[in-house]
């Protein structure tokens, strides 16, 4: 009973309360292990304060959560092994299922439709925020995920990354033993960011129907595979088709977006000037992580993402000597609009044989005269200034 009276509680405190007070509310209910609670009491408080973003904020980084949550409660369900898995969906470690259910091609795509809502509803919300000032302090060693749906057996943030860092604790916790983090309005960005570059993943994944050889792919992770008609056969090309063609225009769209937003967040972040514990700073900030960016790296990687939205956007084209190491059939001076192929792509977009004897179909092509190209060396930079020991944490850091 007590519980449900949270909320009024919170609600009543916060329109007396210094500001101060209201951020370690909120900071307490995204830290406190209940996410879906979590969620609820941060909702009505919206619904109280619609124009505050400090709540907005923490409802957005609590939705997210329970994405993460909702994927690992699935694969404990199923049983998964997770370092048996380089997919970086299945690579989420989660405790050991001694009666795990049955896993199949259709219940896979079920679970990762379901984090696919589950991202969107916290990138919406995230993205109503406004405010430049905005500031949300977690103590992210205390959070924590109930992937076994048991309130008293729950896995901490600090034990996954523990897990995914070679079962060694991470460096960066020694310096920062609460890890401690002011998240910020770049950080509003970088995680919308990131729940696009999730949701795109998802929905290419999703465009393509590919059951065969799903056994092979994925045995090794669940220790319980069924099989629906038409997945035993292991030869994996065999008939992969793009059944969903919306779903690939939708990556499409996720992938400006995280384009867009990338450059939103450096916007953001190279406009601040406090150093307070700081989760993806400039090079004038303290890094948390122990990775420091550097200005190089910084305006490398944004130029990538400008190329990457300029290809997907068709503003440039895919040079026609790339698309002749692929096939002697395309045209030379036509270039690869890739915004046509993701908006319509052909059923048999993987038809290796098809494209090799026939070429790229005429409508996806476009003459290169007078048009943007794409820049292969701003790819090989990208390569050269992440090549340190850091490099690769710190290019998944961006997103």
């Amino acid at each position: 009973m007590l519980r449900y009276l949270l909320p009024i509680t919170i609600l009543i405190c916060c329109s007396v309360a210094h500001a101060d007070d209201v951020t370690d509310r909120l900071q307490h209910l995204v830290e406190a292990g209940n996410h879906a609670e979590a969620e609820r009491d941060l909702q009505l408080l919206q619904d109280a304060s619609p124009q505050d973003d400090r709540i907005r904020f923490a409802l957005g980084v609590t939705q997210f959560l329970r994405a993460i949550e909702h994927l690992g409660q699935s694969l404990y369900e199923f049983g998964a092994v997770s370092e048996n898995s380089s997919v970086p969906f299945l690579r989420l470690p989660v405790p050991q299922n001694p009666r795990p259910a049955a896993v199949s091609y259709r219940s896979i795509g079920r679970v990762l439709d379901i984090m696919l809502a589950d991202l969107e509803r916290a990138e919406a919300t995230l993205a109503a925020i406004t405010a430049d000032d905005v500031i949300l302090p977690l103590q992210l060693d205390r959070l924590a995920f109930s992937f076994t749906r048991d309130a008293d057996q729950q896995t901490s943030l600090v034990s996954v990354l523990t897990k995914l860092n070679n079962n060694t604790r991470p460096q960066f916790l020694q310096g920062n033993d609460g890890f401690l983090v002011h998240f910020d309005r770049g950080d509003v960005a970088w995680l919308r960011g990131y729940c696009h570059l999730l949701c795109a993943m998802i929905d290419g994944y999703r465009s393509v129907e590919m059951p065969q050889g799903f056994g092979s792919r994925i045995g090794e992770v669940f220790p319980r595979v069924e099989f629906d008609d038409g997945e035993k056969t292991e030869e994996f090309w065999l008939g992969l088709r793009i059944s969903d063609p919306i779903r690939l225009r939708r990556c499409r769209e996720h992938l400006v977006q995280v384009a867009a937003l990338n450059r939103e967040t450096w916007h953001h972040i190279r406009l601040e000037t406090d150093d307070s514990h700081e989760w993806l700073p400039h090079p004038g900030q303290t890094d948390q992580l122990g990775m420091p960016l550097t200005d190089v790296q910084i305006g490398t990687w944004l130029g990538m993402m400008q190329e990457l939205d300029d290809l997907l956007s068709g503003r440039s084209l895919v040079p026609s000597p790339l698309l002749q190491f692929i096939t002697q059939k395309n045209p030379s001076g036509m270039g690869l609009n890739l915004a046509k192929l993701f908006n319509d792509p052909p059923g048999d977009l993987f038809n290796y044989e098809r494209i090799r004897n026939e070429g790229i179909e005429l409508k996806y092509l476009e003459p290169e005269q007078g048009r943007q190209l794409m820049d292969f060396n701003l790819i090989f930079r990208v390569g050269t200034v992440f090549s340190g020991p850091f490099g690769p944490w710190q290019a998944v850091r961006l997103n």
